[in-house]
């Protein structure tokens, strides 16, 4: 049977909530449209990154929607989307400063629901951004559109930012991409996942060739996440087992389909690596989710 739900979470969040027997999902629409949890009810297993709190419920949190939040403040959890930058930058064509993992994480959007879809809309005075997710099986298809609503060219780039729940021993599986590189540009090879007391933190990128297909599997179940290199020319790898931050450090991975190997737009900009919406332009792409037990 296919359900969807609203509830609430703790602070009086609204939570939206599907489920098609095979895959539960829920959304907090008020706070960034954040994915608080993506169940396998098959084998239990919640693969994202649970607030530290009951049901993995988002709270209010009202000062991370303030210009100058910092994510990291937050204490980071969930699946956001982050756009037009990352890391916070100072960018002109976007009247000066952007704020840490952009202008979307945090903020109310406007959600609707369906037995087999979420759709997400988050409306500025410069863009509309909006994310639909239908649940079939054992995917999550994702299609985003990003439309201007500005009278002069704006810079963007695009991650996705789905913090996985990884347990120590899983291995990193790729197809369709090329080398992984650190972040002084040296190849390397992302062993299997870390215990927390190994206190290393880092992140790799990767450029897409055609198709990717990048995973995090184990004994005890495969999250993959699979899109076209014309939807997203790369792919980022953060990994945190116990290294950072210093005075609270996180376990966790993310495998981030993103639209440069940047994560400041200003460094994109530089780069030449961004892309460029135009006034009146709308754009759109898509990814797929697939767990398997």
């Amino acid at each position: 049977m296919i359900r969807s739900r609203a509830r609430r979470g703790l602070g009086g969040t609204e939570v939206l909530q599907i489920s098609n027997g095979v895959l539960r999902l829920r959304m907090a629409p008020e706070f960034g449209a954040r994915i608080t949890e993506l169940t396998d009810l098959r084998s239990g297993r919640n693969w994202i990154v649970p607030k530290e709190s009951p049901e993995g419920a988002t709270g209010d949190r009202s000062e991370a929607k303030a210009e100058g939040a910092s994510y990291i403040d937050a204490r980071p959890d969930g699946w956001d989307e982050c756009f037009p930058t990352v890391a916070p930058c100072a960018v002109p064509a976007w009247g000066g400063a952007l704020r840490d993992h952009g202008a979307l994480w945090a903020r109310p959007w406007t959600c609707t629901a369906t037995p087999t879809r979420l759709t997400a809309t988050h409306d500025n005075p410069r863009f509309r951004f909006r994310r639909t997710l239908r649940l079939a099986g054992d995917h999550v298809l994702l299609r985003y559109s990003l439309t201007s609503r500005h009278i002069a060219p704006l810079p963007w780039i695009w991650s996705q930012h789905c913090l996985l729940a990884c347990r120590p021993g899983e291995r990193i599986e790729a197809a369709g991409i090329g080398a992984w590189q650190d972040a002084a540009g040296q190849e390397v090879t992302p062993g299997p996942v870390l215990p927390s007391s190994a206190q290393v933190a880092g992140k790799y990128f990767a450029k897409v060739i055609d198709r990717a297909r990048v995973a995090l599997g184990g004994p005890q179940g495969r999250f993959e996440i699979s899109w076209r290199r014309r939807d997203a020319a790369c792919v980022g790898l953060w990994f945190s087992y116990g290294g950072w931050p210093v005075d609270a450090p996180l376990y966790q991975l993310g495998i981030e389909p993103a639209t440069a190997p940047f994560d400041r737009l200003s460094e994109a900009t530089e780069a030449g690596a961004v892309a460029w919406l135009r006034p009146g332009e709308m754009v759109t792409w898509c990814c797929r989710f697939r767990v398997t037990c």
